[in-house]
């Protein structure tokens, strides 16, 4: 029986419900056979994640997600498999205080709208406080009876033109992948099929500088896309040459969301970013 491959995943090191260890023991009862955990914006589970790993017999990729902002959106790229991780701790320190920032405007826009205490909720949910996240709020949210559940939570009040939105500038598209190549790592564009971009701007023009910077790997198949976009991003792999990456983005159970692996797999046809990684550490 071939292992199932996920290669985007989230822990309480930034905004999963599971530790790094925990992440990679669910991923094995689900059949998966390589992991790599991608926190937002921080290494500081990978340590963790790859002893499980390791005593489980699994692959492991280490991984991180970097918030990236591209036409006037926040777009993100994974460095997959990085030689070196001390760049990314330095580059995570001023993330955090960006994200802290970010988070306490958000929580006035809640006071602002009669919802009070939300700063201080959504920081007793997470699990690394210095990586607060629009997630960290959604739960609170929920958690508190405001909403439904967390989608409904981002579509009343933390979607990019929501009531508690707060535009932050992240780094840029040049910025993160200059910072990949210098670690050692690959750079993936993780779930295309996500962003929606306001005029001129148009991910067929992201797709591009990607590529123009060296980009070698989009996510094509993505607990963050629906089917056509699986379907539409296979293509796109095909036709402008990209390797294809995968991965369930799981960052807790959700309706609707795979949990660890248990994404739509790569076709057996496209080249991997897993054939890259080997490729590379056979040179």
């Amino acid at each position: 029986m071939t292992k199932r491959i996920d290669l985007h995943t989230h822990s309480t090191a930034s905004d999963g419900v599971l530790s790094p260890a925990e992440v990679v023991r669910l991923a094995h009862q689900e059949g998966v056979g390589t992991i790599a955990l991608t926190d937002h914006d921080t290494v500081d589970g990978l340590e963790e994640a790859r002893q499980e790993a390791e005593r489980l017999s699994m692959r492991f990729v280490p991984g991180v997600e970097l918030s990236v902002t591209w036409g006037k959106k926040t777009i993100h790229i994974v460095s997959l498999a990085p030689k070196e991780l001390g760049p990314y701790r330095c580059y995570a320190k001023r993330i955090w205080q960006q994200r802290d920032a970010r988070a306490r405007k958000m929580g006035a826009k809640f006071e602002a709208l009669g919802i009070y205490n939300m700063y201080e909720s959504a920081l007793e949910l997470a699990g690394n406080p210095l990586n607060l996240s629009r997630r960290h709020f959604a739960m609170a949210l929920h958690q508190r009876g405001t909403v439904g559940s967390e989608d409904e939570a981002f579509a009343r009040y933390l979607r990019d033109d929501g009531p508690a939105f707060v535009k932050t500038e992240w780094s840029s598209l040049s910025d993160a992948m200059r910072l990949i190549e210098e670690t050692g790592g690959i750079a993936v564009l993780a779930h295309p099929g996500r962003y929606r971009f306001p005029e001129p701007y148009s991910i067929q023009d992201l797709l591009e500088d990607f590529r123009a910077l060296g980009g070698e790997v989009i996510e094509v198949t993505t607990g963050s896309h629906c089917p056509s976009e699986n379907e539409s991003f296979i293509r796109v792999a095909v036709n402008m040459g990209f390797a294809a990456s995968t991965g369930s983005d799981y960052h807790g159970h959700r309706p609707g969301r795979p949990g660890p692996g248990q994404q739509e797999q790569l076709p057996t046809y496209l080249t991997t970013v897993l054939d890259l990684i080997d490729k590379r550490n056979n040179q």
